[in-house]
Order: C-alpha cells, then structure tokens, then sequence
C-alpha cells in the first residue's frame, strides 16, 4: 500500500515507522502479530530439536549398552598420547588392556617405561621394572580408588549410569561427549569423548580434557571380545604375553 492510500491523519505523523503508537492504536494486535508468530516458530522449532536430540541420545545410550551387556571380556592393544603445557611435544606410550567384567582389570604400559596396574575386586596391584610390586585395597587408598573409578567410569560398560552425574551429548560419528555436573569432579576433569567402532559399537578411542589445558587420547587397535584371559593376568605383574 502506498502513501496515497493511508489515512490523512496517519500521514501528519510522517513514516509510519516513526511512531510506533500510532500504529499499535489504529491496528491493535495485528501488526505484532508477525514477531510473535516467529517468536513462537524458534521456540517450538527449539523444543523439537531438543526432543530430537535426546530421543537420538536415548537410542543411541540403549544401542552401545546392549552392545556392552554382550561383552564379557575385552582386550586390545593401545597407544596413549598425553599432551601437556609443559611440554611442546605430547608424550607417547604403548600398552595392552585386558578387561573381564564386572570388576576385573589389568592396564599395562610397555614403552617407553613398562608399568602395570592391576584390579581385581577390592585388590589392587602395582608394578614396575624398578620396584617390588605394590598391593593396596581401594577402601584404604584414597588415590587408587579415584584411579579405578575413572577407569571403570569410561572403560566399565554401564554408560547409561553415566547420566546420573554426568551431562551427555551424542555426536557424530558414535561420539558421546561426558560432561561432569558434580563441581569436585569437574575441577579436574572436564570432558571425557568417547568414540565408539560404528560397526561393533565397541570404544576405539577416549579423550580426556582437563580444565588446565591437559589432555589424553588414548587409541585402541587390534581389539578382541569374549577371549579366554588368563586369570593370572590380574594377580601377577609379569604376563607370558
């Protein structure tokens, strides 16, 4: 509609856009109606992506569990690459995991300074080349049980207990990004992403954020599911392996 066509009374007030209340005055409800439609559009659109994004995280949570549920036992070689401000060039270690679920754990280094740590229940075991073996209890050692949680925390398999103090978010590809919400374990941990094998569902790498910057990736290959493991490997340091 062009100048010509609006009441002369509107006219004498100039643009139209130039006063606002006039406008409100002589089209009550209707020219606002045009934000307030786009305001409801983004919110509706918000809440439905929202609800998309949680029903894919729901499926995606009951998908890697029920692969889980199915794993008894889990061993697999890995390279861990921990970067950290002091140093310019991140630090590399080879190792082996061995895993017999529920509470069975050995976490082996092999270069470049060999070291072992077992869990088996309750019972604790450290090693390395240059000392006598280590045993401790989780209930009596602060330190190594903080250790073993964070262990089975990532590597246990019960990843929808995960939400319970623990923000999830699905990414791509077979991503699930963790954020801590408990204020103590955020101070040193700040996000875990775990990527899991698209076909198996099984991890193939875990990266841990630390609020100062620090990080680690840890990259698993040569991956095996529901082997025979030998016992000893989680009452003894050294391996025939």
């Amino acid at each position: 509609m062009g100048m010509c066509c609006w009441p002369r009374e509107i006219l004498k007030y100039g643009k139209i856009s130039g006063d606002v209340r006039m406008v409100k005055l002589l089209f009550p409800g209707k020219i606002f109606l045009l934000p307030a439609l786009l305001l409801f559009s983004v919110l509706f659109f918000s809440k439905a992506t929202a609800s998309t994004k949680q029903n894919e995280l729901e499926n995606f949570l009951q998908e890697i569990q029920d692969s889980s549920d199915r794993v008894h036992s889990f061993t697999s070689g890995f390279t861990q690459e921990k970067n950290l401000s002091l140093f310019s060039n991140p630090v590399i270690f080879q190792g082996r995991l061995s895993i017999v679920r529920p509470d069975r754990l050995r976490w082996e280094f092999i270069s470049p300074v060999p070291s072992v740590l077992i869990l088996n229940g309750e019972q604790g075991l450290r090693c390395n080349d240059k000392a006598p073996a280590e045993k401790f209890k989780l209930s009596a050692d602060p330190v190594m049980k903080m250790v073993a949680e964070q262990l089975w925390f990532w590597l246990g398999g019960d990843y929808k207990k995960l939400a319970r103090h623990h923000r999830l978010e699905k990414r791509d590809p077979a991503t699930l990004l963790i954020t801590p919400e408990d204020q103590s374990t955020a101070n040193y941990l700040e996000t875990v992403a775990i990527v899991f094998d698209e076909k198996n569902l099984q991890p193939l790498q875990v990266e841990i954020r630390e609020p100062g910057g620090d990080s680690t990736r840890i990259s698993f290959h040569s991956s095996k599911i529901n082997m025979k493991i030998p016992e000893k490997l989680f009452t003894q340091c050294v391996s025939d392996e």
